[in-house]
């Protein structure tokens, strides 16, 4: 099933992040340790779902030859979007604090996930698709085959610190 708003995931949470690097940097506070927080348990979150789901959820199509019901799909239905906002509320307490912009971005990146959910949820309604089998690769071929994922947000996180720290030397006398 081709579903635009699919194919340019990625393209719309690299805008996001573009925007976010355009606020003012707060200082790493409570909020930053915070994100820290909620970036470990979305890395784990997101191995633990990569280590179930396969690799048809890394195209720019939607598709599901077989519906995942063990991992962490037991207890959540979309993990692996559920860790991409943990890591996006992450990188925002990261730069801008607990702050109102905070709050917007947040509600903007959950508003387009959720958007995606429902994308997702009507495909699978959609057609019959047979539960999965007893599936299950290693936690490094998990971290491997999301390695775009990986490159990604450690770039975000190397510009939040090169912003954070550019400014704190032209601002410190």
């Amino acid at each position: 099933m081709r579903v635009e708003s699919y194919k340019y995931r990625g393209l719309f949470t690299a805008l996001l992040g573009i925007l976010l690097l355009l606020l003012p940097p707060a200082p790493f506070e409570l909020a930053g340790y915070v994100g820290i927080l909620l970036l470990a348990a979305a890395f784990f979150l997101r191995v633990w779902a990569r280590m179930y789901i396969g690799g048809h959820s890394r195209g720019s199509e939607l598709a599901c030859p077989e519906i995942v019901r063990m991992g962490p799909y037991r207890f959540v239905k979309h993990p692996l979007y559920l860790s991409n906002f943990m890591a996006g509320v992450a990188f925002v307490l990261f730069h801008a604090g607990f702050s109102f912009e905070t709050l917007g971005f947040c509600a903007i990146y959950g508003l387009f996930l959720l958007f995606l959910v429902r994308k997702e949820n009507d495909f699978l309604v959609s057609r019959p698709i047979p539960h999965s089998s007893s599936f299950k690769q290693s936690i490094t071929r998990a971290i491997v085959s999301d390695r775009f994922t990986w490159f990604w947000q450690i770039v975000i996180i190397l510009l939040i610190f090169l912003r954070k720290n550019l400014l704190q030397m032209h601002t410190t006398p």
